[in-house]
């Protein structure tokens, strides 16, 4: 991300390798930056952004923006078979934990296609769907080893999903900038390390710009110091 700032206002640019969305609040500095990117490299201008990095992007008339990536599910959806499966009402089912591999038949015999599964649905993680940070720091612990168990978790994230294709952020326009955020954390969720989870969110006008869910790096010995390990990652990531 390449950000100026001057008299004028501001304009960002966005690059990923030969992807890029230039965005401001005057057009004239959009434009300027344009031609100037177009001076250097060979560029195509496809205008106003609709689409960048598999997110749709929907400008709706009353001046809100829609982050969604409705395209992405649909064929993740379809790749592994399941355009037509029951959806459920959360990516985790009650109580699912990442537990210790006790039997080795548990394993799977081949662990890409689980890995690579985890790899799609993380990249909707960390994009647009903040529901499934904790799925996806649940399932992410079985990459190493992945049983049956853990990729029948995997499977039932992408059925949480059929039933909810059409969700993201929404941006709305026309309003002051209000920030908020928020910590939390388990206290020895996980049953192979007696590790603590710490999750957190910010949020501009009530929309997530920055969340996570991961496990704490040292053990907590008491929920205080779980909930302190907690703020101390939400205030980290908030400087991010």
């Amino acid at each position: 991300m390449f950000l100026k700032v001057d008299e004028r206002g501001v304009v960002i640019a966005l690059v990923h390798v030969d992807d890029t969305c230039v965005a401001s609040d005057d057009l004239e500095l959009v434009r300027e930056v344009k031609e100037a990117i177009g001076q250097c490299f060979k560029i195509r201008d496809l205008g106003e952004a609709r689409v960048f990095l598999g997110m749709d992007i929907h400008h709706e008339k009353n001046g809100d923006i829609l982050l969604s990536q409705s395209r992405y599910i649909e064929q993740l959806l379809e790749r592994h078979n399941m355009l037509d499966a029951k959806d459920r009402a959360s990516p985790l089912a009650m109580g699912t934990r990442a537990t210790p591999v006790t039997d080795e038949s548990e394993l799977l015999e081949d662990p890409t296609p689980y890995r690579a599964l985890v790899g799609e649905l993380n990249y909707l993680a960390v994009s647009t769907r903040p529901d499934l940070a904790y799925a996806l720091s649940v399932l992410s612990r079985s990459m190493s080893k992945p049983t049956r168990a853990a990729m029948s978790a995997a499977k039932g994230v992408l059925r949480y999903l059929a039933g909810t294709q059409e969700m993201g952020l929404r941006f709305p326009g026309g309003q002051g900038l209000q920030l908020d955020g928020y910590s939390d954390s388990d206290w020895a969720g996980d049953t192979a390390t007696r590790r603590s989870t710490t999750g957190y969110v910010f949020r501009v006008n009530g929309t997530a710009i920055s969340w996570s869910s991961q496990l704490q790096r040292t053990v907590a010995v008491s929920s205080v110091e779980a909930e302190y390990q907690a703020l101390s990652s939400a205030v980290r990531g908030c400087q991010n």
